[in-house]
């Protein structure tokens, strides 16, 4: 709980929407301007929610980095909610990576790859 608190004080631009991350451990760099989450992570949002084994944010370029065997994730895509799993995940900016035994289901379809990119945003200009 102490760690929920402790992030949800903390402001960054990643997103337009607010999100939550938690996690056993948690190791802020300030020098590098990073913070790395270890052990049972959890990111949640309007628009994504994934586990991870661990997760390293960025806010020098508001990225971040996620690893886990496998990262269960679960998205929307504009249209309707995607669940999938990968055992590497990126975000930067509106785009969302896959990599790495890659396999996600939409529409009861199943999609399987070693690599995939997502627009996140829906903006049609």
């Amino acid at each position: 709980m102490l760690y929920r608190l402790f992030i949800l004080l903390f402001s960054f631009t990643l997103f337009s929407q607010e999100y939550e991350i938690t996690s056993e451990n948690i190791e802020i760099d300030t020098e590098l301007n990073t913070i790395n989450y270890e052990y049972n992570v959890i990111f949640k949002s309007d628009e994504i929610f994934f586990t991870a084994d661990s997760l390293k944010l960025n806010q020098k370029n508001e990225s971040f980095i996620a690893y886990g065997s496998p990262i269960k994730i679960k998205f929307f895509d504009g249209l309707e909610f995607i669940e999938g799993e990968a055992e590497k995940l990126e975000i930067d900016t509106e785009i969302l990576k896959l990599s790495k035994n890659v396999s996600i289901i939409k529409s009861g379809n199943k999609i399987n790859s070693e690599n995939m990119t997502i627009k996140l945003s829906n903006d049609k200009s």
